[in-house]
């Protein structure tokens, strides 16, 4: 999916009524896991990689499909 809108892992910003705030703003709350190598291999540069970014939008598409995306069941 090019949209977060049914994710399960969105965590979309809401208003003090508990209402989707109107900017449409929120974060991915998938836990990525940093994968773990063979032992004959080692990371370059970093001990432990982190992943950054994590906003997501209502209002904006993505630029690829999500592979993490998993239909919320309602």
């Amino acid at each position: 999916m090019k949209s977060c809108l049914d994710c399960k892992y969105a965590d979309w910003q809401k208003t003090k009524a508990g209402k989707l705030h109107p900017s449409g703003d929120g974060r991915c709350k998938y836990q990525w896991i940093t994968p773990r190598l063979p032992a004959s291999m080692y990371w370059v540069g970093m001990c432990d990689p982190q992943p950054s970014g994590g906003h997501i939008s209502r209002k904006e598409e993505l630029n690829d499909h999500c592979v993490y995306f998993v239909r919320e069941m309602k």
